[in-house]
């Protein structure tokens, strides 16, 4: 249960993050339909559970602060950049038909992509499903990871 206390409270920063982001972006002239921004906070708090739930699971894995940094440059930035969070999917596809096949499989487009019809007042069905099933299958894997019986890397007990 502190797994997803933990994994909501991690949602609820993201999304008092991205509200001060949309805020800044109003300031600058980017206008978006009102109404998009209380549709937004379903798709944000269901991305933001789904990455808490992935942090979670690579925090099971790591053992030393040191290799945070090793994370941050072998997962978490191939993750972002092979995504459509900076191109749509079909400018990938002009690019490339494997790095389409790749923003595809990665969960963090289908985050993007939610939030981004969620903005326009649209439901991403296929979005949502991917979210909450890359959801429960990262928090399975940080539940298993934390448990000192069975985890993903032993824990040795001090003689």
């Amino acid at each position: 249960m502190a797994f997803v206390q933990q994994a909501l409270g991690r949602a609820l920063v993201l999304i008092l993050q991205v509200y001060a982001f949309l805020g800044i972006a109003y300031l600058y002239g980017i206008k978006l339909p009102p109404m998009g921004y209380l549709w937004v906070l379903p798709a944000l708090l269901v991305s933001g559970l789904m990455l808490g739930a992935v942090g979670l699971f690579l925090a099971s894995t790591i053992r030393q602060l040191e290799n945070f940094a090793g994370v941050m440059n072998f997962v978490i930035f191939p993750v972002f950049f092979l995504s459509t969070a900076l191109y749509p999917l079909w400018r990938m596809a002009e690019s490339s038909t494997l790095l389409r096949d790749i923003c595809v499989w990665n969960p963090f487009s289908h985050a993007v992509e939610l939030i981004r019809f969620a903005l326009y007042m649209q439901l991403n069905l296929e979005a949502l499903g991917w979210v909450v099933q890359t959801f429960a299958v990262f928090l399975a894997l940080a539940l298993w990871g934390f448990d000192p019986a069975r985890g993903i890397i032993t824990r040795k007990i001090p003689s």
